[in-house]
């Protein structure tokens, strides 16, 4: 099975990070070459882009690509304005299990942004981190989360650092004493 590389930083097959970033250029800069080098490897990738932005990303990634998927995250996995994490998890195990190969999986986490003051979506966005924590440990993938702290405040990246095994900030990879582990 390849390892994967991040920003200059080698990762174990089942990583969940929680990354840190400013702005949408910075993002760029680490995840269009996390993706590609993928793509080169024969891994299959998946990005889930803000809306608007597929295009942007696509081009970037030389879309077409029979093992490239980018989907507008918000448009998809929404019940009633709430994140229906059983969906998104469900949806993503059946595209891993049909890929036959190792996966990396990328999200723009903007996305949940406009909801979060909201009564109950910071604990919904968190149980939905502690279920992706649980499904990347079963499955042979490389998953990344993108948090942008010029959108995100501190009500928002503690709880989102206690999801995450693994954080990622100005270009160091932090193995998290203060994850929570996610129940069976």
């Amino acid at each position: 099975m390849t390892s994967a590389v991040f920003d200059g930083v080698p990762l174990e097959v089942h990583s969940h990070l929680c990354v840190f970033h400013h702005g949408p250029a910075e993002r760029d800069e680490l995840v269009m070459p996390f993706l590609s080098e993928g793509l080169r490897d024969g891994e299959s990738c998946q990005y889930f882009a803000m809306a608007g932005e597929r295009g942007h990303a696509e081009r970037e990634l030389g879309a077409p690509h029979p093992r490239l998927q980018v989907s507008e995250a918000e448009s998809r996995y929404r019940c009633e304005d709430e994140l229906d994490s059983e969906a998104f998890m469900a949806e993503l195990d059946e595209w891993t299990r049909r890929q036959g190969t190792s996966c990396r999986v990328a999200g723009d986490m903007r996305w949940a942004g406009s909801s979060l003051s909201r009564p109950g979506r910071l604990d919904a966005l968190f149980r939905h981190e502690m279920n992706a924590s649980r499904w990347v440990a079963t499955r042979p993938v490389y998953a990344l989360c993108f948090y942008d702290l010029d959108l995100f405040d501190g009500d928002v990246i503690v709880p989102m650092v206690n999801a995450h095994p693994q954080i990622w900030m100005t270009g160091v990879l932090l193995d998290n004493p203060y994850h929570q582990q996610p129940a069976p």
